[in-house]
C-alpha cells in the first residue's frame, strides 16, 4: 500500500512539474509574442522564407533531414528521431516550423520577461505606492524607435507628480535615461519614455547644421530623439537663460549664425551692452547692426517699433495677417539682446522696457523676432508680461530651483548635469533635454566671412536697407536722468 502511495505521489509531483514547465513555456511564449511585429509585412515575409526553406530541406532528397541525421548520429537513430521521420512529410514540415516558433518565442520571451521584472523592481524600489500599500505595476513595454521604448504603468492612484519626484530613482533602477513621464489616455496609467543611450557631451555646429532644411531656421541642439531644428517664424520669440559658464553665450552666437546662414533675406540687430565684445565678429556684415551702449540699444528698439507699425499698415492695406518675406519683399528682422538684464535691469530705462514689451506682444505678425539672453530672467530684468510672450525657452543649468522655476516653470534646469552646453529646450509646455552646438571663434569667423563674400559678390541681398536709427533726444535725456543702479 505504502509503495503504491509513494508511486502515486511520484506521479503527482511529476505531473505538477510538467505543468509548471508548460506554464513557464507558455508565459515565455506570451512575452515573446508581444515583441513580434505582427503588423509588419517584413515580418510575414521572413516567415514565408522560413517555411519555404524548411520545405526544401524536408522534401529534397539530397538535403533531407533523415540523411543528415543518419550521417551525424549513424544508425539506428534514437527513438524520437524515428518517431519524427515516421510521420508524413507534411507533418514533419509543420513540426519543424512549430518547434522553431516555440524556440524563438521562448528566447524572445525570456529576454522580455527579464525586462519586465527589472522594470518592476525599479518601481518597487523607488518607493512609489498608494496609501494602502499598492505598488504601480508594469503593464506593457513598447519599442518606439532605435534605443527607445515606452513603459506603460498601472498607477493604482499614484499621481504623475510622484513619478516625476522619483525620476532619478527610476533612471537608476531602469538603467536607462527617463526622457519624460506623461499621463496616458487611460487616466489610470502613466507612460514612461526611456532611452538606452545618453546625450553626447559635445556636439559640433556643422554636425547639426546639416539638418537645417527650412529657411529662417536655427539649431537648438541634439536631443534623445535626434537633432532639433526650429524655424524662427513659428516660434516666434526665444529666451536664452542660464548661469555663467553653462554655454549660454556660445548658444546665443551659434543661433545668430544659424539664422544668418539659413535666411535668404534677414536683418540682424544685436544689442550688447558689454561694448559689443560678444558680437564684434558680426559687425562687419552689411545686414547686421550692433549697439554697444544703452543709448544706441534704445534707439534701435525705438526704430524697430516704428518699423513694426509701418508693416502693420502694409498688412492692413493688403488684407493680410502676417508678413511673408518673399511675398511682401520685406526682410525678416531678428533682434538679439545679449545680457538683457544690463539693458532692462536699470530702473531709469523704462523706455527700453516699454519698447521690448510692445515688440514681444505685436512683432510676430510684422516679421520681427526677439532673442534676449540673460543669466536670470527675473521681473526686474524682463517684465512678466514680456516673459509671457517668449514661448521658446533655452535654459542652461541654473544654480537655484527658484531661478529655474522663473525661466521654465519648473526645477528641471536646476537638475541638469554640470556639462557645458547641456540645456532644457521648452516650446510651449513641452520640455526636452538637449546638448547645444559648439562653435569656436575661428570657425565662426570663417562662416561670417563666407556670408560677407556672398553679399560682396551679389550672391545674397536684402529687400530693403537697414533701418534708419534716429535719436529721440527728449526721451533719451529723460531716460538717462535719475538713478542708474541695476536692480
Amino acid at each position: 500500500m505504502s509503495q503504491k502511495k509513494s508511486n502515486d505521489d511520484g506521479l503527482e509531483k511529476a505531473a505538477i512539474g510538467c505543468w509548471k514547465i508548460v506554464v513557464f513555456l507558455m508565459t515565455l511564449c506570451f512575452y515573446g509574442a508581444k515583441k513580434l511585429e505582427w503588423k509588419s509585412l517584413w515580418f510575414w515575409y521572413k516567415q514565408l522564407v522560413l517555411v519555404c526553406a524548411v520545405y526544401v530541406f524536408v522534401y529534397h532528397k539530397d538535403y533531407s533531414f533523415y540523411n543528415g541525421f543518419s550521417f551525424v548520429f549513424g544508425n539506428p537513430l534514437p527513438f524520437w528521431f524515428k518517431l519524427f521521420f515516421g510521420m508524413p512529410l507534411v507533418n514533419q514540415l509543420w513540426t519543424l516550423v512549430g518547434l522553431f516558433w516555440v524556440g524563438s518565442l521562448c528566447y524572445l520571451g525570456f529576454e522580455e520577461n527579464r525586462r519586465y521584472k527589472t522594470f518592476q523592481k525599479a518601481i518597487d524600489r523607488s518607493g512609489l505606492k498608494t496609501a494602502i500599500g499598492e505598488v504601480p505595476k508594469v503593464k506593457k513595454i513598447i519599442p518606439t524607435g532605435e534605443h527607445r521604448s515606452k513603459v506603460i504603468v498601472e498607477t493604482f492612484g499614484v499621481g504623475v507628480g510622484k513619478f516625476e519626484a522619483q525620476k532619478d530613482s527610476l533612471t537608476a533602477g531602469f538603467r536607462q535615461t527617463v526622457e519624460s513621464i506623461n499621463l496616458a489616455e487611460d487616466k489610470g496609467k502613466v507612460e514612461i519614455y526611456l532611452c538606452e543611450k545618453d546625450l553626447p557631451k559635445f556636439v559640433g555646429f556643422h554636425e547639426l547644421y546639416s539638418h537645417v532644411k527650412e529657411p529662417y531656421s536655427f539649431i537648438i541642439g541634439q536631443s534623445m530623439k535626434g537633432p532639433v531644428v526650429q524655424p524662427i517664424r513659428s516660434l516666434p520669440h526665444l529666451l536664452i537663460s542660464g548661469a555663467t559658464g553653462g554655454g549660454k553665450s556660445v548658444f546665443f552666437r551659434s543661433t545668430m549664425l544659424s539664422l544668418l546662414k539659413s535666411s535668404p533675406h534677414l536683418q540682424l540687430y544685436l544689442l550688447d551692452l558689454k561694448r559689443g565684445v560678444e558680437v564684434k565678429e558680426f559687425a562687419e556684415l552689411p545686414n547686421v547692426r550692433t549697439a554697444k551702449d544703452e543709448v544706441e540699444a534704445t534707439n534701435i528698439l525705438g526704430a524697430l517699433v516704428k518699423e513694426m507699425n509701418r508693416r502693420y499698415k502694409i498688412l492692413e492695406k493688403n488684407g493680410r495677417k502676417s508678413i511673408d518675406p518673399k511675398r511682401d519683399k520685406l526682410d525678416l528682422i531678428v533682434v538679439g539682446i545679449d545680457e538683457a538684464a544690463a539693458l532692462f535691469g536699470k530702473k531709469s530705462n523704462e523706455l527700453a522696457r516699454q519698447h521690448i514689451g510692445e515688440l514681444s506682444r505685436l512683432a510676430r505678425a510684422a516679421g520681427i523676432h526677439l532673442v534676449p539672453s540673460t543669466q536670470k530672467p527675473v521681473k526686474e530684468a524682463i517684465s512678466t508680461e514680456t516673459l509671457d510672450n517668449l514661448p521658446g525657452r533655452m535654459t542652461f543649468r541654473m544654480i537655484s530651483a527658484a531661478a529655474s522655476n522663473v525661466a521654465m516653470g519648473g526645477n528641471l534646469a536646476k537638475k541638469l548635469p554640470a556639462i557645458k552646453g547641456r540645456a532644457m529646450w521648452t516650446n510651449g509646455s513641452d520640455h526636452e533635454q538637449v546638448q547645444a552646438p559648439y562653435i569656436d571663434d575661428e570657425t565662426m569667423n570663417v562662416e561670417l566671412q563666407v556670408i560677407k563674400d556672398e553679399f560682396e559678390n551679389n550672391e545674397r541681398s536684402n529687400f530693403q536697407n537697414m533701418l534708419k536709427i534716429e535719436e529721440d533726444q527728449e526721451d533719451l535725456d529723460a531716460m538717462t536722468e535719475g538713478p542708474s543702479d541695476e536692480s
